[in-house]
């Protein structure tokens, strides 16, 4: 199992990967859908900001995570958490998730949207990297796909997520939607 450090200095290159994969793009691109359907380079990052922002306030007072009870089982490994994630996007679940967390209605600019990922970035590594062990495996909370997952588990699934999304908007960039 990596400890605490090796993770944070992962997420902290993934979410930096993101930044400057995302900064690349020009206004006009940044926001410019595919003709696919797929999401813009702006909707994967609004979908980044969206998905870590609760994690942050549970990271703040992981006191509030024992509302779901702590984990009855061991943590998963990296591989295992991906191979589940992978495994529930080809449920009827994942697309119920996917259409709820559709998004629409971006007004900030570019610029903003980019300056609020960074922040929230920042504030999921300041609060990640202060949490005790015993908290990482024995406090949880629910995923939308993939139920309870451990802290130690949040943060290797973040840590996907956000490479999932560079990836895409990497796609975007050379063309291959």
């Amino acid at each position: 199992m990596t400890n605490l450090q090796q993770t944070t200095d992962k997420l902290m290159d993934a979410f930096a990967e993101t930044e400057r994969v995302a900064n690349a793009f020009s206004d006009e691109q940044f926001f410019r859908r595919p003709e696919t359907g797929k999401w813009s380079p702006a909707e994967n990052v609004q979908h980044l900001f969206v998905s870590v922002k609760p994690l942050v306030g549970l990271f703040g007072k992981p006191d509030l995570m024992l509302q779901f009870g702590k984990r009855t089982r061991p943590s998963m490994h990296y591989d295992e958490v991906i191979a589940l994630y992978h495994q529930m996007l080809g449920s009827p679940a994942a697309i119920a998730v996917v259409s709820q967390n559709k998004v629409d209605g971006l007004s900030a600019t570019k610029a903003e949207q980019i300056a609020n990922l960074n922040s929230i970035h920042k504030k999921f590594i300041e609060r990640a990297a202060v949490l005790a062990d015993e908290v990482l495996d024995e406090y949880q909370a629910p995923h939308p796909l993939m139920g309870l997952l451990t802290v130690r588990e949040w943060l290797f699934f973040t840590h996907y997520h956000e490479g999932h999304h560079t990836k895409t908007m990497e796609a975007l960039a050379a063309g291959n939607s």
